[in-house]
């Protein structure tokens, strides 16, 4: 039974796994390292820069706020304003005083912001005759300038004047009335009489929030950056771009995990500016790092596995140069030997195994001769045990026909006995050519037959691919014997000799029609314990192995009742005295 060969991964994948292996695990360790390291240190550092953008938005929106104030404060603190709002003049002077002075001082103050305002002064007693425009929807639209006079009464029935709480010196940011309609936002503050320090009314400065917000440069925070300007209460009061149910403020003021949120408190308006900037935005840089990591690490990979694969390509042809001569030598090719340039660990183990198989071709070639010789003198005793026996039949059938007269037989007999002979000695040559072999069998069969009254129908085919091939001497004989020992059935028996050649190997095929052999008797033949049988074909078969190799060999089918085939096989080695040549 051919044992079976258990797969291995070569020398030269290992080499390569643990090089990769000592490679790809560090470059992945310092390489992942490095990325989040660097994400994070982007990330703090946009962080911070981002801060710094939003510091300076809330100061340009804080700037915008103070000139609001600047305009209330130009009525606020006039002292001149004051006592004429307050009523201290003479009837006389009151449209003087109006036209000369308050109304003046109310347009200037209205046109000291850069944003379109509304400033309207509320008086608690008439003191002076109100004076305004008739406001119109288009005019809160467009948020044009206008100064009005109106007298506390028109307002005193709104909830939010109701709810009005001011200190002297109280500044209050708030949508009222119509503000939160038409995107509005009023600046609320007390009309003092400076000589009793009373509120003597109400001092409203409206500015829409567009003119706060809108002209903010967001592009400092990025693309796609929304600012909302969150009043109390979560109160939404402006948002920079139009909001979808999606994307509605509850949902990206709520903690929406598409943006990074950045709160900035103003100082002088009850309001927080939220910008949601784009997590996308700042992952750009992170992106990036990533992907120089990541092709920094690949091309080290790269490399490094490419010097890998040299390194291990290398150590592996020394290996397998090794490997490839040891399995030689297994298969009993005991000439190879291994070389190699330099001088390290190979070169002492090719030397070593060197002297190894120069130490072994020798034992083998001695114990190989040896073997060779007894099995050639158990082949000369075999003949010596043939020759009397094979001679007395022979003799006798001699005597035979000389009594019977028959003096062509006498002949043609004693010719065939002698070519016989002189065949097998062949000057104690081992190996003879396949011609002459075959001639022994004739001449063997040509005497078995007249002895056996022409009872043996021989065929002979012989290919003429093997003319000039050697072959082991006296192989047939033993086979031919056993048949007319052994396998007669009938009156007559059949025997089929022929020699073919496949490739480089040389096939002979003996076949008979006699008794046949049972799996038992067969088995019995190659066996090596004392119940073995058939000496001469097992020295047939061993020579051959000796001579050729354990490859080759015989090998033998039977069937009860249906004849014996025997099958020699062995290379074909053109014959040549004192040598073999292969073909």
């Amino acid at each position: 039974m051919q044992k079976h060969k258990q797969r291995y991964i070569p020398f030269q994948y290992k080499l390569l796994i643990s090089y990769l292996l000592l490679v790809i695990l560090p470059v992945s360790a310092i390489g992942s390292y490095s990325y989040f390291s660097s994400v994070m240190s982007t990330e703090r550092h946009t962080r911070s820069n981002l801060e710094v953008a939003m510091k300076q938005i809330s100061n340009n929106v804080q700037y915008r706020v103070d000139d609001v104030i600047r305009s209330s404060e130009e009525i606020y603190a006039d002292q001149v304003l004051s006592r004429y709002l307050s009523g201290y003049y003479l009837n006389l002077e009151k449209y003087q005083a109006t036209t000369q002075y308050v109304l003046p001082r109310l347009e200037s103050a209205l046109y000291l912001p850069k944003q379109k305002v509304k400033l309207t002064v509320y008086l608690d007693k008439a003191t002076i005759s109100e004076f305004y425009y008739n406001e119109t929807e288009q005019s809160l639209i467009a948020g044009e300038r206008q100064y009005a006079i109106l007298y506390t009464d028109r307002i005193k029935e709104e909830p939010w004047y109701s709810e009005l709480e001011l200190a002297s010196d109280a500044l209050l940011w708030k949508q009222v009335g119509k503000d939160a309609d038409y995107g509005y936002i009023s600046l609320l503050r007390p009309l003092i009489n400076y000589e009793t320090f009373q509120s003597i009314g109400l001092i409203r400065v409206s500015v829409k929030l567009k003119e706060i917000f809108e002209d903010v440069d967001f592009n400092l925070l990025g693309q796609g950056t929304q600012l909302f300007v969150v009043h109390e209460k979560q109160q939404l009061l402006y948002a920079s771009s139009k909001l979808t149910p999606d994307n509605s403020s509850s949902v990206l003021l709520a903690g929406d995990k598409r943006f990074l949120p950045i709160t900035k408190e103003m100082s002088r308006l009850p309001v927080q500016l939220v910008a949601l900037i784009p997590v996308s935005s700042i992952s750009e840089n992170s992106d990036k790092v990533r992907n120089v990591t990541v092709v920094v690490c690949v091309l080290t990979v790269l490399v490094m596995t490419l010097i890998s694969m040299l390194i291990a390509n290398m150590l592996s042809k020394r290996m397998m140069k090794l490997t490839v001569s040891l399995r030689a030598f297994k298969e009993g090719q005991f000439h190879r030997r291994i070389h190699y340039r330099g001088r390290d660990e190979f070169a002492d183990i090719a030397d070593s195994f060197n002297d190894m198989a120069s130490t072994t071709q020798a034992l083998i070639d001695e114990v190989y001769i040896s073997k060779l010789e007894k099995k050639e003198a158990e082949l000369q005793i075999l003949h010596a045990q043939i020759n009397p026996h094979f001679l007395y039949n022979t003799f006798s059938s001699i005597s035979r026909m000389a009594k019977l007269g028959e003096i062509g037989k006498l002949h043609e007999i004693i010719r065939a006995l002698a070519k016989f002979y002189r065949l097998t000695l062949n000057k104690g040559e081992m190996l003879i050519t396949l011609e002459k072999e075959l001639q022994i069998i004739e001449a063997y069969l040509t005497i078995q037959n007249m002895k056996y009254a022409d009872r043996i129908q021989v065929t002979l085919e012989a290919d003429p691919a093997t003319t000039g091939c050697e072959t082991v001497k006296f192989i047939l004989q033993p086979f031919v014997e056993n048949i007319l020992e052994h396998a007669w059935e009938a009156d007559e028996i059949c025997i089929s000799l022929s020699i073919f050649r496949r490739g480089r190997e040389i096939y002979m095929e003996i076949k008979d029609n006699g008794l046949g052999m049972s799996q038992s008797k067969l088995d019995a033949i190659f066996a090596d314990g004392p119940e073995r049988i058939g000496y001469g074909i097992r020295n047939v078969d061993e020579r051959i192995k000796l001579h050729y190799g354990k490859q080759y060999g015989v090998a033998i089918s039977s069937e009860l009742k249906k004849g014996t085939i025997v099958h020699i096989r062995f290379p074909a080695v053109v014959y040549k005295e004192g040598g073999m040549n292969s073909q």
